[in-house]
């Protein structure tokens, strides 16, 4: 019974937290919609240029990786470096002076997502925006993995009662048999 009680107190906690970061979640999301509400009043998209389609396929910006009940952010340039790290024949050792020339012809340049709808050149509203949505994913993350920890309880919850229920079963019948 005092393992029951526990449980619950932990799930209350979980529940507590979870419905926390839903309010926070609601307003990074009320936040980014006004930030690209600004950012197209900038740049005066209208309603006609909705129908402009873009042809581009979507690219990931981010994705989540699942690890021990956890959920958390991957970026996609980091997925991107890990794919072609692996894929990288091994070559021989090569000069330091080779080594430096090639890195000076190979300008660093940070990837640049393919979907830009404000063009290169966005504005600050724009900008926050995908801050502010970055946040709002982690946020998902979090209440992903609240979810779980909350199933997780749920079911030990489950446990503990279905023992309980045998437990009273068998006091029960003991019961009836000291009577006798």
């Amino acid at each position: 019974m005092e393992e029951l009680n526990s449980l619950s107190l932990e799930r209350l906690q979980f529940v507590s937290d979870y419905y926390k970061l839903v309010i926070q979640l609601e307003n990074y999301l009320s936040s980014a919609r006004s930030d690209i509400s600004k950012a197209r009043t900038l740049q005066g998209v209208a309603l006609s240029s909705i129908f402009g389609v873009d042809v581009q396929s979507p690219e990931a910006n981010t994705r989540v990786a699942f690890n021990d009940g956890k959920f958390t952010l991957v970026d996609s340039a980091e997925v991107r470096n890990d794919d072609e790290s692996e894929s990288k024949v091994r070559k021989r050792k090569e000069d330091d002076a080779s080594k430096k020339e090639q890195e000076d012809d190979k300008p660093k340049v940070k990837h640049i997502p393919n979907f830009r709808p404000f063009g290169v050149f966005e504005p600050l509203c724009a900008k926050e925006a995908r801050k502010t949505m970055h946040s709002a994913l982690e946020i998902v993350c979090e209440l992903a993995t609240l979810q779980c920890e909350i199933k997780r309880i749920d079911s030990r919850t489950l446990s503990v009662k279905e023992s309980l229920n045998l437990d009273s079963e068998l006091s029960e019948k003991l019961e009836h048999i000291l009577k006798v």
